[in-house]
């Protein structure tokens, strides 16, 4: 079982150490980058998520191995106090604490995430303060059921206030869900797995989205038929037929990104088309197409798709050196066998820690 139904004694162990972080006298509560003041409110949305997933991961541990607590870092410390620790600072076992023997460290990952990873100082930080332990990356969903087809009902916060019991305070948010939330560990990351398939985007570099092949409803948009092209469509071609690879750049042709991105291997019948700008790919058999930033592309016989580079958010240029990994590739990866599926990774660790 790689889930945990996380109830409300969780809940309430995330809202108290919030709490008690926003009244510690010594802790800035001013925002990352506003620096405007935060209210209790926006410090506890800081660490409701988190620490809900470490909880939920935590709860998974403990059914793969009842025998052991693992034992998360709910204190508060002093700003002078620069912590590099894992997620999981203790193991009690036989009623004896001791420090893990693997360095553990838990992240969120939601639906809408593209890539993971984190910087490159970060990773050597970790490096460092493992002391050679072996490092895993333990990412984990929480999901949550709204209600009235409307996702704030879900509200991590809203639910737990809902939740409790005092009808003066609880009455005033029965417009949210009942209290729910589901931890699932998507997958586990070891350090070895980022040095082997990890993918250095240093600064300045841009974040792609990673949908990058999407099918026409309407072919007609740029083909009239198998033989006439409507105005400004042309068939191209990038010598595909001696290399097998195609180049996929910007939504705008200038846009042209490093060979290791925009170079994808292509293997099926196709025919490439440009109309302006846009490139589109027509299959006349079931095209496969991948890079190792992006993974792999199943297109379907008689299907027509767009494809392009588009840059990811408002200000898509990275501030620092990063190492990531395509979220859809790390599926991949696991359907291949080339990183173990999580239900095993998280016996070991339980067993091993």
């Amino acid at each position: 079982m790689k889930f945990y139904q996380i109830n409300f004694e969780d809940f309430k162990r995330v809202f108290t150490f919030a709490s008690k972080y926003y009244l510690e006298p010594t802790k800035n509560t001013t925002g990352r980058t506003t620096s405007e003041p935060r209210g209790l409110g926006a410090v506890i949305d800081a660490f409701t998520l988190g620490k809900l997933t470490e909880i939920g991961v935590e709860k998974i541990l403990n059914i793969f191995n009842p025998k052991k607590n693992y034992v998360l870092d709910f204190d508060i410390h002093q700003n002078s106090v620069v912590k590099n620790d894992p997620d999981i600072i203790y193991i009690v076992e036989q009623n004896q604490k001791r420090p893990p023997e693997l360095f553990i460290e838990i992240k969120n990952t939601g639906a809408k995430d593209r890539w993971i990873g984190l910087t490159e100082d970060q990773f050597q930080t970790i490096k460092r303060a493992s002391k050679n332990k072996k490092i895993y990356f333990i990412y984990a969903s929480i999901d949550s059921q709204f209600i009235k087809e409307n996702p704030k009902t879900a509200d991590l916060a809203g639910m737990f206030l809902k939740k409790i019991e005092n009808t003066k305070i609880s009455e005033i948010f029965q417009d949210f869900a009942d209290l729910n939330a589901l931890c699932k560990i998507e997958f586990i990351i070891s350090s070895d797995d980022f040095d082997k398939f990890g993918s250095h985007f240093e600064q300045g570099m841009k974040m792609f989205e990673t949908k990058i092949f999407k099918i026409k409803k309407d072919n007609t948009l740029f083909l009239k038929n198998s033989k006439n092209l409507v105005k400004n469509c042309k068939k191209i071609s990038e010598n595909f037929e001696l290399n097998k690879k195609i180049l996929v750049n910007g939504k705008n042709s200038t846009d042209i990104e490093k060979k290791e991105i925009s170079e994808f291997e292509i293997t099926g019948d196709f025919e490439l088309y440009q109309k302006k700008s846009l490139k589109f790919i027509y299959c006349l058999s079931d095209v496969k197409i991948r890079n190792d930033i992006f993974g792999e592309f199943n297109l379907e016989k008689n299907k027509v798709y767009e494809f392009f580079l588009e840059s990811l958010g408002r200000d898509p240029y990275l501030k620092r050196n990063n190492i990531f990994i395509s979220k859809a590739r790390i599926y991949q990866l696991i359907s291949e066998k080339k990183i173990e599926k999580p239900e095993i990774i998280i016996q070991e660790i339980a067993n091993q820690i």
